[in-house]
């Protein structure tokens, strides 16, 4: 990535956004490209099974567009939820704190899918928001990890973070953030000529998926 290195001093400019991450969450202010790299290390530090997705994860792969704060898709399990909240509670507020010891922190519901059925996202609103997904458009980080890249960021150690076609997997919902980026990285894997050759059968996939769980999508 040549252009790393000025996108970096973009990302870590002397005036980032100031506005108010969530009207509910009036202390948290906008994450910086330094804020990811803190919950990354974090998460590295402990060796939690993650992945950076969403605006972020957009930028790193040379898409930019504003965002105010921080998404990571984790492996739901007992095991690596113990690590990522291990991490998450070393933030500088230490909200997540609360969460140690739960072996299965994600709500659940009753409902048609029985335990897998719920809230996909909790949000840890410390000095910065921080939304830990366990799904991302109804797939898990175990269907997206082929999509995983280890990106050499120059300031620590490599972080994971989801490439341009896990991203657009992702972004099938049909939200008018999720339209604008899903034509964006379109426009890019396009350019770049990097469809991946089983294109059609993943897309297939994904739409018997959303389906399943009732997700709303519209036709790429």
């Amino acid at each position: 990535m040549a252009w790393w290195s000025d996108f970096k001093k973009w990302l870590g400019g002397a005036n980032p956004p100031d506005h108010v991450v969530d009207a509910d969450l009036p202390t948290c202010r906008a994450a910086t490209w330094e804020d990811v790299l803190m919950v990354t290390g974090l998460l590295e530090r402990h060796a939690a099974k993650y992945v950076l997705v969403g605006g972020y994860a957009l930028m790193v792969n040379g898409i930019v567009r504003q965002t105010g704060d921080v998404d990571i898709l984790v492996e739901n399990s007992v095991e690596n939820n113990a690590k990522w909240i291990a991490a998450m509670a070393e933030l500088p507020d230490r909200e997540a704190a609360v969460l140690i010891g739960e072996d299965a922190p994600f709500p659940r519901e009753d409902g048609p899918y029985g335990d897998d059925e719920g809230p996909c996202v909790l949000r840890i609103a410390d000095v910065i928001v921080v939304d830990v997904m366990r799904r991302a458009c109804g797939l898990t980080f175990a269907q997206l990890e082929e999509n995983i890249v280890r990106v050499d960021v120059g300031d620590g150690p490599e972080i994971s973070v989801l490439d341009l076609y896990g991203l657009w997997l992702t972004k099938q919902a049909p939200r008018d953030k999720d339209r604008a980026d899903k034509a964006q990285i379109e426009y890019a894997l396009t350019q770049l000529q990097a469809w991946p050759a089983d294109h059609e059968a993943r897309l297939v996939s994904l739409r018997k998926t959303m389906e399943s769980r009732n997700i709303p999508s519209f036709e790429p």
